[in-house]
């Protein structure tokens, strides 16, 4: 039977383990990038200064832990080739403030300027209809930006009135079932290519728009989010949290190991025990 300092002192080393990666980073062993996540860091890569792309903030704080990470290490893979960005979000409201926050910190870590070198345009509802109303005239659908800004002038989107025949790329971080919409009402008749984002749990069902070529990288999760910043050469939030995770499974199979030994080696006395009673 597990005795109460026992079990605080297993809390503890649990505690310290998560803990120690994200107070003091260093790696544990490095993120190999799977092939779907390098579809979308060769595609990004390969385009020219100038070129504009969509990112989509389709999540919203519940999948904040595994898709901001993805975001920031996107959004600083496009500053770094000097791409445009337009940032939206047809998730949900609440997904608005994270696409802000990320352009916002980013561009200015970047010296880029919003407005110019990128835009983060609201929520609104009705999915299909927005995605094929700014294929063809963004500022019709978007008057104003999430910050309130009228759009009519801004030098980015006078460069990118629409998304069709002006974009070279765009990548969706879902949270739900926008990946969907976005391949029918967007890529497919846009005619840009199209990658994506998802939480882990997530991953399988999204999987088949990899396979069929409908999107041509799709990253998964916290793993894949710390793939990409190795990719960038910039270490975040998902490489802490990805050497956090390691750390913890190697302690619990530790413990494992050793209850093991101590289960058998108690057995083994209690059998010599009754050994030498009989």
């Amino acid at each position: 039977m597990v005795r109460s300092w026992e079990r605080y002192l297993l809390y503890t080393l649990i505690a310290f383990a998560v803990f120690l990666p994200l107070i003091f980073p260093f790696d544990v062993w490095p993120n190999l990038p799977t092939r779907e996540v390098l579809g979308v860091f060769n595609t990004i890569d390969g385009l020219q200064p100038g070129d504009t792309i969509v990112v989509a903030v389709d999540f919203d704080p519940s999948s904040e832990p595994e898709l901001y990470p993805m975001l920031l290490a996107v959004l600083r893979h496009a500053f770094n080739k000097n791409l445009y960005v337009i940032g939206i979000n047809l998730f949900g409201p609440a997904g608005t403030g994270l696409g802000v926050k990320a352009l916002t910190d980013i561009g200015g870590e970047m010296g880029k300027v919003d407005g110019e070198d990128y835009v983060m345009l609201g929520f609104k509802p009705n999915l299909p209809a927005v995605i094929s109303q700014i294929n063809s005239d963004i500022k019709e659908m978007y008057r104003s930006d999430a910050n309130g800004r009228p759009t009519a002038d801004m030098p980015i989107l006078q460069r990118t009135p629409k998304l069709q025949g002006n974009i070279k790329y765009m990548v969706d971080l879902a949270a739900g079932e926008t990946v969907r919409p976005w391949v029918a009402y967007g890529s497919a008749p846009g005619g840009y290519p199209m990658g994506a984002g998802c939480t882990a749990v997530s991953f399988a069902d999204y999987f088949s728009f990899y396979q069929s070529g409908q999107i041509n990288g799709l990253m998964g999760g916290l793993k894949a989010a710390a793939e990409y910043e190795e990719l960038v050469g910039k270490k975040g939030a998902a490489s802490a949290g990805m050497n956090s995770q390691s750390i913890v499974h190697a302690l619990l199979v530790l413990f494992i190991i050793i209850g093991n030994i101590i289960f058998f080696r108690a057995l083994s006395l209690k059998r010599a025990e009754e050994g030498g009673r009989a």
